[in-house]
This record gives C-alpha cells, sequence and structure tokens, in this order.
C-alpha cells in the first residue's frame, strides 16, 4: 500500500503496474471524488528536461483525444521531481495476462479486439499522434471484449529522448515495426505493424520472432516476413492470414492505408462467418433436423449441409417456403433476360448513331472505322492526414502528382502531415501541383535549445548567417 498524495489532490493506493517508463497507481481524486489511474515517471527519466518538455507536450495531446476505445488522460503534474499524469482507471484485464491465461483467440474474437485498436489507432492518427507501442499490455480488455488503449503518446515523449531510446527498444523489440527498428522516421503505418504483430499473437499465442537479445529480434523484424498465422494454428482462415500478411509488410507503403482499412478488413470476416452460421441455424430450425454442420461442402457427415437426411413428414411451413423462394427466383430471372432484351434492342441504333457522330466529311478518303479522343484518366488525392511528410510524398508522386510542401505550428508533432491543398478526395489530373500542410509543432517558449529538433522540409535552404554577423 502506497500512501502518497501529489498535488494535495491524488491520493495513491495500489500498485497496478510497473513498465519501463513508471509505475502505475490506482489512485482517488479528492477534489471530484472519483477513482483515476496516476502512471509516476521513473525518477532518471524525470531528470532530463528535454524528456519533460517532450512528456508534457504528447500528453497535452493524447489528452484531447476522446474515443471509446482510448483510456482517457485527466491530467498531467509534477510533485517534488515526481513527474506524473493522470488517466482513466480501465476495470479488466490487459491483454498479455489474458492471452498468458487463456492461449489463442477464436478467428472472431482476434477479429474484434483487433478492429477496435485499430479504430482507437485511426482516431489517434487523425489527431496527429502516434502510440509507437502497441502491444497487448498496453490494451485493456473489459467486459463483452470491449477494449482499451493506454498509453497514447507516452511512447512518442520515450522515443524523443535520448536516455530512453534503448529502453523503448526493450520494451517493444517483439511488436517493433522495422523502420523503427533501424532507428528511421516513423509515421502511422508503424502502429498499423503492431497491430499486426499483436492480431498475430492473439491467433497463435505467440509472437513471431523471438531472439537471445533485443537486438537480434529487432533484426528479425527489418529481414524476415512474419510466418502465416495457420502455419501455428490451423484453425485460423485464409482472410485473417492475409489481414496479418499485409498489415505487416515491410515497407509502410505496402501495408493498409489508414488505421480505418484494417478495422474495416478485420470485420469482414467476423460479418461472415456470423451471416453463414445464422443462415445454418435457421434452415436447421426450419428443418426439424439435429444434423451436425461441418465448415466444409457436401453432405451430411463432411458436408454444411443445411437440410434433413431423412425428414419425419411434410413440413407445409417448410414447403411453403420453398414455392414462395422458386417463384421469387423465377421472377427475377424473367425481369433479368426482359432487361437484356431491351438493352440488347437498343444496341444497333447507339451503333449506328456513334458511327455517324464520327464520320469522315465527304469526299476524304481514309478508314471508316469510328475515332474517338482518349480521356485523361484523373486521380484522386489520397488522405495522407496524420502520415509523416516523407510517406505522405511518396504516396502522393506514386499517384503521378507533383508535392508542394507548407509549414504550419499545431499541437501535432513535427513533420505530420495536417492536410493537403486540393483536400482528400478531390479528382485532379496526373502532374497536378499537391500542398501538404506540415506540422512544425507547437510554437517553442524561449527554447533555443531545441533547434536540432525543428521540422525543415526537404529543399528549404537554411538562411543566410552572414547577416546576423554584420
Amino acid at each position: 500500500m502506497v500512501e502518497t498524495t501529489l498535488v494535495d489532490r491524488y491520493e495513491l493506493m495500489d500498485r497496478v503496474a510497473t513498465g519501463g517508463m513508471g509505475t502505475v497507481y490506482r489512485a482517488t481524486d479528492t477534489r471530484l471524488h472519483r477513482e483515476v489511474a496516476v502512471k509516476v515517471l521513473k525518477p532518471e527519466l524525470a531528470g532530463d528536461p528535454r524528456f519533460v518538455e517532450r512528456f508534457r507536450r504528447e500528453a497535452r495531446a493524447a489528452a484531447a483525444l476522446s474515443h471509446p476505445s482510448i483510456a482517457g488522460v485527466f491530467d498531467y503534474g509534477e510533485d517534488e521531481g515526481h513527474n506524473f499524469i493522470v488517466m482513466e482507471l480501465v476495470r479488466g484485464r490487459d491483454l498479455a495476462r489474458m492471452l498468458r491465461e487463456n492461449g489463442p483467440l477464436s478467428n472472431a474474437r482476434a477479429a474484434t479486439i483487433g478492429a477496435q485498436i485499430a479504430d482507437a489507432l485511426a482516431h489517434a492518427h487523425e489527431g496527429g499522434l502516434i502510440h509507437r507501442d502497441i502491444k497487448p499490455a498496453n490494451v485493456i480488455v473489459g467486459d463483452a471484449d470491449r477494449i482499451k488503449v493506454t498509453d497514447f503518446g507516452i511512447a512518442r515523449a520515450q522515443a524523443d529522448s535520448s536516455l530512453t531510446a534503448t529502453g523503448s527498444l526493450l520494451g517493444t523489440a517483439q511488436y517493433i515495426s522495422p523502420e523503427q527498428a533501424s532507428g528511421e522516421q516513423v509515421g502511422p503505418a508503424s502502429d498499423l505493424y503492431s497491430a499486426g504483430i499483436v492480431l498475430y499473437e492473439m491467433l497463435t499465442g505467440t509472437v513471431p520472432f523471438t531472439g537471445d537479445s533485443t537486438l537480434a529480434v529487432a533484426m528479425r523484424h527489418m529481414k524476415e516476413d512474419v510466418p502465416a498465422p495457420s502455419a501455428l494454428n490451423p484453425d485460423v482462415s485464409p482472410e485473417l492470414d492475409g489481414i496479418v500478411a499485409r498489415a505487416t509488410a515491410k515497407r509502410p507503403k505496402d501495408r493498409y492505408l489508414r488505421a480505418n482499412d484494417l478495422a474495416t478488413a478485420l470485420r469482414a470476416p467476423v460479418g461472415a462467418e456470423a451471416d453463414t452460421r445464422a443462415v445454418m441455424t435457421a434452415a436447421i430450425a426450419g428443418g426439424g433436423s439435429t444434423a451436425v454442420m461441418s465448415t466444409q461442402g457436401g453432405r451430411e457427415g463432411d458436408a454444411a449441409w443445411p437440410f434433413p437426411s431423412h425428414p419425419p413428414r411434410w413440413d407445409p411451413q417448410v414447403v411453403g417456403r420453398v414455392v414462395i423462394s422458386i417463384f421469387v427466383l423465377l421472377g427475377l430471372t424473367a425481369a433479368g433476360l426482359l432487361f437484356y432484351r431491351l438493352a440488347d434492342s437498343d444496341r444497333p441504333q447507339r451503333q449506328r448513331d456513334r458511327q455517324g457522330a464520327v464520320a469522315p466529311p465527304a469526299g476524304t478518303t481514309g478508314s471508316t472505322e469510328p475515332t474517338e479522343t482518349p480521356a485523361i484518366e484523373e486521380v484522386e488525392v489520397r488522405d495522407v492526414r496524420a502520415f509523416n511528410y516523407e510517406d505522405a510524398q511518396s504516396v502522393l508522386e506514386e499517384d503521378g502528382l507533383n508535392v508542394e510542401i507548407e509549414e504550419q505550428e499545431s499541437d501535432a508533432a513535427p513533420g505530420v502531415v495536417l492536410g493537403t491543398d486540393p483536400g482528400a478526395g478531390t479528382m485532379v489530373s496526373p502532374g497536378d501541383t499537391v500542398t501538404l500542410f506540415v506540422s512544425t509543432g507547437p510554437p517553442e517558449e524561449e527554447d533555443d535549445d531545441e533547434e536540432g529538433d525543428d521540422f525543415v522540409p526537404p529543399g528549404q535552404a537554411k538562411k543566410d548567417k552572414g547577416k546576423d554577423e554584420d
């Protein structure tokens, strides 16, 4: 039991967890009379002024997030050298403990939890915040498998400190993206890679890469493809194998473009599986059979055959439903044939009109084949908000667009794309110019020692120092 009160408000109670960043306590907010979670940073981390400033900025950004699948951040402060962050107290077990105790999850359950993680990441990425430490220990699973992702923003602050770069690798080596392992600048795609590793672990009960050291594990993430989960768990569906493969592609641009796309992909197998079960259950109930179903095609015993092999008698309700279904099918078929005949009868006239429109002038010679002016195929400006500007520029240039960069101050991290002009979804021609509005971070407050951290877009020359010397 801990008997400490921070800033005369947060009374620390039981210790909930201890990690590489610090210790989490269950606490009471004596002012609002509610239970909260308080994370107190390790003293060696709190002693670095640059880390404290980065952590303060990221805590402020994380506090702006509001999503059902994200643990809320309420407050940040310091008391006698103790830096702390106050968060929502989430009831439940962390996913890491659940996997240790229960082993692999079913396809549907893993996809449901994975989709909620992707929803949380999508909301954070839209706000310009990258988690950088997605792992089962940072996912709390509550009743009905409703989840909360915790520690938003803390991992980014940790990565910005030279004192804690090694600690970050120690804590996340099994889930680290190749670009993060190699020290490159990371974007939203890095979170999607880590989410893909978490999905793999939910389906198999283990991580894809292990090694004698964290460096060995990181090197495997950089060089080896993640194996298909079905190689370890044959019950994993081909759809989930494909989702894991795309989410964990080595190159960021080969992964899902957005976290929303990953969430949509994860919900598709669950919906198809649920619909199939519902149809089969209804068919069994209607036929009065208790035949056992399997997932393969064919008859009873080795088949998903939804009708009784030996019905005890004719059921008028079943017969009526079959007759109605047959009439509906015949009606749809007749309507389709009628539409085809009408469309086909109009085709010669359309061909004559088209040939007359392009016929050559009288007195000319040459081919009488109709000619058409090729249309310029337009492209859609893709949504690259929350991307690192280099990744966003690469995506747009692959679509044949020219890219210009314009800086803007914002609460988002330096180098994060805030938006585009023309906006996402606009149809433009290849070769058109798209302007990326890139964050330079919040306005610095008399912070001359951190000039090296300012974001400088490519091609921008530094100011002539001679002017100051004159």
